[in-house]
């Protein structure tokens, strides 16, 4: 039974690991088409194309963090995994990988969010549909703080 949880979390750990490469893939081929839209003028937002790019990176990172947080702490046999320290993600327990994920989720939802922010309408006309996003960030983040309180 032990074993079989090994390499269940080892597969979870690997599959993981390898969604953040996808993720830091399309941040770099978005970046590389934001780049030669700039470059040509064909562009009318190059910093929302550059944003866009950078939401795919912050993607990428959460699957990171998930990924080594879950291997530090579930997998801590494994030599390969003490070689490298980060000192970003030193987890003691499985609450600090939450408050940390909940942190990283919450920068990367709301770097989503920017390009579609109201600022960017450009007719001027708001609905309350495009502030349900940016109420429900603002609910979550006080929801990560009062669940970071109470620990």
């Amino acid at each position: 039974m032990h074993k079989l949880l090994n390499i269940s979390i080892f597969a979870v750990v690997f599959i993981t690991f390898i969604n953040a490469l996808f993720f830091f893939g399309l941040g770099i081929y978005h970046s590389i088409l934001a780049y030669i839209g700039i470059l040509s003028g064909e562009l009318s937002h190059p910093g929302v194309d550059l944003v866009e790019a950078m939401d795919r990176f912050l993607i990428g990172f959460v699957f990171i963090i998930f990924s080594v947080g879950l291997a530090k702490l579930f997998l801590t046999k494994y030599e390969f995994l003490s070689r490298y320290e980060l000192p970003w993600l030193e987890l003691k327990d499985f609450h600090q990988l939450k408050t940390l994920l909940m942190a990283a989720i919450l920068i990367a939802l709301f770097v989503a969010w920017i390009p579609n922010a109201p600022i960017f309408d450009t007719d001027g006309t708001y609905t309350w549909t495009e502030f349900v996003f940016p109420v429900s960030l603002v609910l979550m983040a006080f929801a990560a703080r009062l669940i970071k309180d109470l620990h």
